[in-house]
């Protein structure tokens, strides 16, 4: 299962300007959280681009980046009430924005996996499978072939993960193979809605199943055909070969 580490903006961004000097100052809160048992705040002080004093609930102090930044951090960090106001800040803002956020970052939607055949084998043409996956949530995803349980590397080709619109994605995978009597194929799908990973075993209706045994058959004639025409074209041609030899060497002595 895929584990979230949620970042999020706890308030509005406060900004100081200089119009006359060009100053440009601002303030960024933010919050981190695992699990939303617990939190951790980070309020960072910039100006001009360059952060020069940040404060982390974790370690529950300030940290000064510029001499400036440094003057101020002996002496936040020796103040109770700033410390309070920010511990303040800790269970208001990063506990109540967290709570509201959380249930949608952390949102689990199983995919509805879906398997068909899409192209008959003809002659020497190969089968192609589908394998979509609808309505899923989030967007990370992984489709795999498998051929009788062992993965299948070569002949797939797979679409990126397409957006809904609605906050769920689609995917789609197709492989082409040579159909092969009693062999099992399987599309393996890989979320984090799913505890472990889900295998859908590609189980075609009585009319595909015959249409599959005919194509199969059709294939294996084909083949022997071809093998039969090419074996009595090697045959005759040889024997085409040998008669001229032989009349070659006849005309040879006389």
């Amino acid at each position: 299962m895929t584990i979230i580490r949620l970042h999020y903006i706890c308030n509005d961004i406060n900004l100081w300007f200089s119009l006359t000097e060009e100053y440009y100052a601002y303030q960024k809160v933010r919050c981190a959280s695992w699990d939303m048992r617990t939190a951790e705040l980070i309020i960072s002080e910039y100006f001009n681009k360059i952060e020069y004093l940040r404060f982390n609930s974790t370690l529950k102090k300030f940290t000064g980046y510029t001499e400036y930044g440094m003057s101020l951090e002996k002496r936040l960090n020796n103040d109770t009430k700033v410390l309070h106001r920010v511990s303040i800040v800790l269970n208001a803002y990063c506990k109540h924005y967290g709570l509201e956020y959380y249930p949608y970052v952390n949102k689990r939607v199983q995919p509805e996996v879906k398997l068909r055949l899409i192209k008959q084998a003809s002659g020497r043409q190969p089968a192609i499978l589908l394998c979509s996956a609808y309505n899923f949530y989030p967007k990370a995803i992984k489709l795999t072939w498998l051929r009788d349980g062992k993965p299948v590397i070569s002949d797939v080709t797979s679409t990126e993960e397409k957006a809904d619109g609605d906050w769920y994605y689609q995917i789609h995978s197709h492989l082409e193979y040579i159909p092969k009597s009693r062999e099992k194929i399987s599309c393996m799908v890989e979320h984090a809605s799913f505890s472990k990973p889900m295998i859908y075993d590609w189980d075609p209706s009585g009319t595909e199943k015959k249409k599959i045994a005919a194509g199969a058959c059709a294939l294996v004639v084909g083949m022997t055909v071809a093998g039969a025409g090419l074996l009595h074209y090697r045959k005759k041609y040889k024997g085409q070969w040998e008669l001229k030899y032989r009349k070659l060497d006849f005309e040879d002595r006389m």
